[in-house]
């Protein structure tokens, strides 16, 4: 076996000596303060939506950043010494117990009984199979039951380790065999086995990113296998090991863990942020964090920050640092408190007595470090003292009411000092102050033309050459107080109490201010500092920022949770590769060249949605809640339930604190809305429809979360706003408009028709009076003319002939015109209006026509009870062209009988006048005055007349529809 032992034990102790004093590391704790059911943490794994899941003694907790949330067997897990936990691949978490296993699916436990021993250790595959250790004994377990599994065909199988790599590999360490991987359900051995199978491996790993390297642990230390050969790096008795995202190997130890990089190996332990306690376990999650599962301290967060603090514990009597310079060695930091001066060398802290009995020579206000690399230090009414690398002197004697503020040494290598008692010069061969001006100055600073600048509480003054003070000319800076001065790319930047920091080109004269509206952890300026990479470092009231010299563009910090502290005026320092800041928590030591990795993106999801309803009532039916689970479809709701209530967990592990939120609601809003720190949305009185709800969590550096969160819900609408009721109101409104309309109408046609009752009852009247009064008045006359004209005939000669004649026809037109208005009278009178007496009347005309002639006259009328009123003017017609035709067959036809007939078929009334003479010239008869009348007299009426005429007779046939001729009575 070939072994390189690079670091032993006993180096690793000195190293631990060497670092563990020296600073203080990062570490969050989480323990049962926090929520964490018990502090005796067994395992941890990550979920899908990277919550933390870790055992304990004391049952499971789940963690998502903010919170625990611990389930016991109160909750169903089938024992409380839980040691181990997997994750399939439907988030079903498996947990090894002293009891054997138990699942917890989300909502409850299922517990299997299966082992006889303690399951110590679970994975899974990439097929997403469960496999154990329980005592030695390698198993696959699922519902259906466990099986135990050979490694060997011996069977004698002893497991000291089970391990999955990030493919979802599966791999066994067997006492004396070696490891085994497991592939296509057959296990492939390590090329080194031979040389692996003598060692006792308790758990290993396959390097990420040094292929084909294998890490593993023994009772002997930490080893590697590599190129056939196997190497020891660290020796000693671990428990566990894990690898970071920048390839640096954690061990986890009885007494702490171990931080092993390419050029040091560093012990945690309680004396520099972690604990002594064992750890148990080591998990690196999503965003490239270490926890680290101790024995009884509970859960550890690594924070890999690029800084250290140096404070209290690592030996100052102060942790207020109100100063920093270099010391006379290599890598040697001087830090001056109001505790006394102190040290830091080798990895260690130590005070530096100065040669006074003053108390007040320990209040040190500034140190500083001049071109001949002599330390000044400067107290608050305890001397200005100077150390040239060998010993240390007071530089003004007799001065002891002064209080040093600050201190600069010129480009001509004057010393200038800036006290409570104006500015001055020192002369360091008499060891005497000049007196420069009263300006009490905060901090100093050489300009490009080498003037002097003093920043005071009332803005800046320039000392030039001759050592004249004026005021400087920038309104900006009027009334400001300027704290610290900064040179950086050609421009002066001035700190201020209250306005951040202002930058000022003197060649051009233009300003720029930089306050918390750019980026600015606080206006309160205290020290800055423009190191070799053309970055300002900048000490504010409320942390350290860093700006861009470029654009003097304020750079945004990582998603790490930014430091909150007050930094002490002008105590920055740039040593190598590390910025010193003095801060009221102690000295913060920035390394300017570590590699920070990105954190991973933040995750998001829906925790639950409530709908509920305003309306008063049972509030249970009246409110619905929709877990995680029940999220998956579209959500319906009623009309009623249009309150929304969403809540949401942003899991950001890295700086759970800094997680901002953005969300938007499709089909009310097209973009995010601005960011919010709550965790849950109200949406109030949503319209009917169908929404989408987004949300994405959002780091303070402007990281977005790699999912979006959302839910489609739908708010059907009330039954007054569907489409089928709006089709209904549509239907009802016409067919409202259409009875108002037809009820107008039928309103109008009652009073049109009771306006013509009324108008006919008054004719009936009139009509009945004229045909009394004409029948009565023109009866008389006629008579008495008749009369008279026999009473003349009498009294005529019988042989005067002609008087005779003329006498006669007065007496033949009297008796015509008697007979013509006895038609008249007839029509007049309303009683004869209906259609039956009409016809009646035709009849009896034709009676009398051929009473005296050899023309038989008959009739036929058959109307089947369809009878009705007819109007004057439809009577009138009728009759006129019924009289014409009758006398037309008497004058002309020479027939031996006429037929007059009136028939109802199909409601159409046929009415007829037959002969059987011997017809009509068609040539006379058509042309004459009676054909015509009678045909104008048809079309008034809207009725059909035909005449047929030949040598077998004539018949004249009218037509016309009942409907017709009934509406022409106007009532």
């Amino acid at each position: 076996m070939h072994y390189k032992k690079i670091i032993f034990i006993g180096l690793a102790l000195l190293l631990n000596s060497l670092y563990s004093f020296s600073q203080r590391y990062n570490f969050r704790q989480y323990d049962i303060e926090d929520g964490l059911t018990q502090s005796q943490v067994t395992a941890i794994t990550q979920d899908s939506k990277r919550r933390l899941w870790v055992t304990t003694l004391g049952g499971v907790s789940c963690f998502n950043g903010k919170q625990f949330c611990s389930y016991t067997k109160t909750n169903g897990l089938n024992n409380n010494f839980t040691l181990a936990l997997s994750l399939n691949k439907n988030d079903e978490i498996w947990v090894g117990t002293a009891w054997g296993i138990s699942k917890f699916n989300g909502q409850k436990f299922n517990n299997y009984k299966q082992t006889k021993e303690w399951v110590g250790k679970l994975v899974t595959s990439h097929e997403g199979i469960i496999y154990g250790l329980s005592s030695t004994k390698l198993f696959r377990t699922s519902e259906k039951g466990t099986e135990f599994l050979n490694i060997s065909s011996e069977g004698d199988d002893n497991v000291t380790a089970l391990k999955v790599d990030d493919t979802g590999k599966v791999a066994v360490a067997v006492l004396r065999k070696g490891i085994f991987y497991l592939e296509n359900e057959k296990w492939r051995p390590h090329p080194l086995n031979d040389q692996l199978k003598n060692l006792y491996i308790t758990d290993f790993f396959s390097d990420r990113f040094h292929r084909n390297k294998l890490w593993f642990l023994t009772n002997e230390g930490l080893f590697a296998a590599e190129n056939n050969k196997i190497s020891q790096y660290v020796s000693g008795k671990f428990k566990v090991i894990e690898q970071d995202s920048k390839s640096n190997i954690w061990i986890g130890a009885a007494n702490g863990a171990y931080y092993l990089t390419d050029t040091a190996l560093i012990h945690f332990n309680g004396k520099n942020g972690f604990s002594n306690n064992m750890v148990n376990a080591i998990f690196k999650d999503a965003e490239n964090n270490i926890w680290l599962a101790t024995d009884g301290t509970g859960l550890f967060r690594f924070i890999d920050r690029s800084y250290v603090i140096f404070d209290e514990s690592q030996g100052l009597r102060s942790k207020i640092v109100m100063s920093l310079a270099k010391g006379p060695s290599a890598e040697e930091i001087w830090m001056g408190t109001y505790g006394g001066l102190f040290q830091y060398k080798n990895g260690q802290i130590k005070e530096i007595s100065i040669p006074s009995d003053m108390e007040s020579s320990r209040n040190i206000n500034f140190l500083y470090n001049d071109r001949a690399k002599n330390i000044w230090i400067g107290t608050v009414y305890g001397g200005l003292w100077r150390y040239n690398g060998k010993r240390m002197e007071q530089m003004v004697k007799d001065q002891h009411a002064i209080a040093y503020n600050t201190i600069l040494e010129d480009s001509r290598g004057q010393i200038w000092l800036s006290t409570n008692a104006g500015c001055f010069l020192l002369d360091q061969k008499r060891k005497q102050l000049k007196w420069i001006g009263k300006q009490f100055g905060s901090t100093l600073l050489e300009t490009y033309l080498g003037e002097i600048l003093v920043g005071t509480q009332d803005g800046a003054y320039l000392i030039n050459s001759k050592h004249e003070i004026s005021q400087l000319k920038l309104p900006q800076l009027a009334g400001s107080s300027i704290l610290c001065m900064s040179k950086a790319a050609g421009s002066v930047l001035f700190g201020t109490s209250d306005n951040g920091v202002l930058v000022w080109n003197p060649k051009t004269g233009k300003t720029m201010p930089i306050s918390t509206r750019d980026g600015l952890a606080s206006d309160h300026i205290y020290s800055m500092l423009a190191d070799d990479q053309g970055i300002i470092w900048v000490g504010t009231g409320k942390g350290i920022n860093k700006i861009n010299t470029s654009n003097f563009s304020v750079i945004k910090n990582n998603n790490e949770q930014a430091l909150l502290v007050e930094c002490n005026q002008n105590a920055i320092l740039q040593d190598q590769n590390k910025v010193w800041i003095g801060t009221t928590k102690g000295a913060i030591v920035y390394n300017s060249a570590s590699y920070i990795p990105k954190s991973g993106k933040p995750y998001i999801y829906i925790n639950s949605v409530t709908a509920f309803a305003q309306n008063k009532g049972n509030q249970q039916k009246q409110q619905t809640t929709f877990k995680a689970g029940d999220l998956s479809g579209i959500i319906t709701l009623p009309y009623q339930q249009n309150n929304i209530i969403v809540n949401f967990t942003g899991i950001f592990l890295t700086n759970p604190e800094g997680l901002l939120y953005q969300y938007r609601l499709i089909g009310l809003d097209t973009k995010f809305s601005e960011t919010i720190s709550n965790t849950s949305m109200n949406f109030s009185s949503v319209p009917p429809g169908r929404y989408t709800f987004q949300v994405k969590a959002i780091t303070k550096s402007g990281t977005s979360s790699l999912n979006a969160a959302s839910f489609t819900f739908e708010i059907t609408p009330p039954y007054y706003q569907t489409g089928v009721f709006r089709l209904f109101i549509f239907v009802l409104i016409v067919l409202l408009i259409l009875l108002a309309v037809y009820i107008i109408i039928n309103l109008k046609e009652r009073k049109r028709k009771l306006r013509l009752k009324i108008k006919l009852e008054e004719q009936f009247k009139v009509r009945k009076q004229t045909a009394e009064d004409f029948h009565d008045d023109l009866g008389n006359k006629l008579t008495r003319i008749s009369v008279l004209s026999e009473v003349l005939s009498s009294m005529i000669d019988e042989k005067d002939t002609e008087k005779r004649n003329i006498i006669l026809k007065i007496n033949d037109n009297v008796n015509e015109l008697y007979r013509g208005t006895k038609d008249i009278l007839w029509s007049l009178n309303p009683k004869n209006d209906k259609l039956s007496e009409l016809l009646e009347h035709i009849r009896e005309f034709g009676k009398e026509m051929f009473n005296s002639t050899p023309i038989r006259f008959e009739d036929h009328i058959q109307l089947n009870h369809h009878d009705g009123k007819l109007s004057l003017d439809m009577s009138r017609n009728l009759l006129m062209i019924f009289k014409e035709a009758i006398h037309n067959a008497l004058k002309h036809s020479k027939a031996g009988m006429v037929i007059f007939s009136a028939t109802v078929q199909d409601g159409v009334l046929e009415i007829g006048v037959k002969d059987d003479g011997q017809g009509l010239d068609a040539a006379v008869s058509m042309d004459g005055h009676g054909i015509n009348n009678m045909n104008v007299r048809a079309q008034r009426i809207n009725a059909k007349l035909n005449i047929n005429s030949d040598h077998s007779g004539t018949e004249i046939m009218l037509r016309v529809n009942l409907s017709t001729l009934m509406r022409a009575t106007n009532v």
